[in-house]
């Protein structure tokens, strides 16, 4: 019995290990134009102001450092916990990148248009 478990628990483990399938480059069909970079954070959370198809849009995600500016290709997902809205007005999407080296990484919307600076925005509402 004991042999059973072990036999059982060896292969759990080499089926986690198990290399993730490649991404399909032809499924990342866009070209999203990366125009402004932050990080923040310990846990770097990196705050993309990117081009999609002429609409401007905010991005947010996690990784290492500052995404270089440039152009990506990119393909649109439904986000990490996809809510279906009630609504036509409310969008809940992401992207995921595809880099040149064949890893993704996902940036979820988090806006759209241009932000206003903090000077411009309390001229504009006084």
């Amino acid at each position: 019995m004991k042999k059973i478990v072990l036999i059982v628990f060896l292969l759990q483990a080499v089926g986690m290990m198990a290399e993730k399938p490649k991404p399909n480059p032809a499924d990342y069909t866009l070209t999203v134009h990366v125009i402004g970079s932050q990080g923040e954070g310990e846990a770097m959370y990196q705050h993309l102001e990117v081009v999609i198809d002429g609409q401007q849009v905010m991005l947010q995600g996690s990784g290492r450092g500052v995404l270089a500016l440039g152009d990506y290709k990119a393909k649109l997902t439904g986000g990490v916990n996809p809510i279906k809205p009630a609504n036509d007005h409310d969008r809940f999407e992401g992207y995921e990148f595809l880099f040149a080296d064949g890893t993704t990484r996902y940036y979820e919307v988090v806006g759209f248009g241009v932000l206003l600076p903090d000077s411009a925005a309390s001229a504009a509402n006084p």
